[in-house]
């Protein structure tokens, strides 16, 4: 017959407190390794990081744009500022307080605020000393522009130099302009998204590996990269690429379906294979926004269909992901 253990017995009790640490290590370790297994994995990208984007709307009160993103249920926007909606050289810091409170009326936030800057004569690698000083200032003027409507980015491209004229001369234009540019950033909590062109409209900056290399040489805090899927089409690099060259990753996105010449065409109208685009994006944890940048003229007369088009392929293939 078995002896029971005696409850007062100092060995009893140093069995049974090692048993009982036993049991709470080992759940503390499935715990940990659970939270670190979590903690690996990419978050999923969702609904949320959908962006709607008011260039098509350019026929249409930029409110008419507004209306529509919320009724689509959109939690985020990224305004373009030019005439008519919001040219920043027609606009006051109380216009940008009123679009602040337009937005949050909406239960809307802006993700980015991206003045014009490849039509209207902004070039931050101009020859042409007065262009350049001027693009500075008003780069400098977006930026205050930001902090009053609230919006965390402002978007900024690296201009250009004359196409018979060394790049290099480009090049060291542009990192003295973003470098007082990401001073003024820094100083007003702003990020920077700087976003690469194609080469027909610049020698500085016209693919990932560009895009390090100017980040790294002006070396501000301020600035991230970014990707645009059509600019990606003329340039032959991916969302892999960019991750391989962009070591620190890529903060926002310009979101849209191509073509072979780089249109910014709604989703489903152009070539992009979009589930392929957004398992990378979820495989490299990207948590930014997903910006329909829509361009095309074929969109201006009718804006809403080609952005509840997007809208609704981006957020079944969203779901697809799951």
């Amino acid at each position: 017959m078995t002896k029971s253990a005696d409850p007062s017995c100092p060995l009893y009790k140093g069995m049974r407190t090692f048993t009982v640490w036993s049991r709470l290590s080992g759940s503390f370790a499935r715990t940990r390794h659970r939270w670190i297994r979590n903690r690996s994995r990419p978050v999923p990208l969702s609904f949320d990081n959908i962006c709607a984007m008011n260039f098509h709307y350019q026929r249409y009160p930029l409110e008419a744009f507004l209306d529509d993103a919320a009724e689509l249920g959109l939690t985020q926007v990224e305004i373009w500022g030019a005439a008519p909606h919001f040219y920043v050289g027609d606009r006051t810091l109380s216009d940008a307080r009123e679009l602040r409170n337009q937005i949050r009326t909406r239960n809307l936030k802006i993700a980015c605020f991206t003045p014009e800057q490849c039509v209207y004569p902004i070039n931050l690698a101009s020859p042409q000393e007065k262009l350049r000083n001027r693009s500075v200032r008003y780069f400098e003027q977006c930026l205050e522009m930001c902090a009053e409507m609230a919006s965390p980015a402002l978007l900024v491209t690296p201009g250009s130099g004359y196409a018979n004229e060394p790049a290099a001369l480009a090049w060291d234009r542009c990192v003295n302009s973003l470098g007082t540019i990401s001073k003024r950033a820094e100083e007003l909590g702003i990020t920077l998204y700087l976003e690469c062109l194609p080469p027909a409209w610049s020698n500085v900056a016209t693919t990932a590996r560009d895009l390090a290399r100017l980040l790294a040489v002006v070396g501000s805090p301020a600035i991230r990269s970014m990707m645009d899927t059509s600019a990606a089409v003329l340039s032959e690099e991916s969302v892999s690429d960019y991750a391989t060259e962009l070591k620190s990753g890529f903060a926002h996105m310009h979101m849209t379906d191509a073509d072979v010449a780089g249109s910014h065409l709604a989703w489903g109208d152009g070539m992009l294979d979009l589930d392929l685009y957004l398992a990378e994006l979820q495989t490299i944890g990207y948590q930014g926004a997903l910006s329909l940048e829509l361009t095309n003229s074929r969109y201006y007369l009718d804006p809403k269909p080609a952005l509840k088009q997007s809208v609704e392929k981006l957020s079944a293939a969203i779901g697809r992901l799951a």
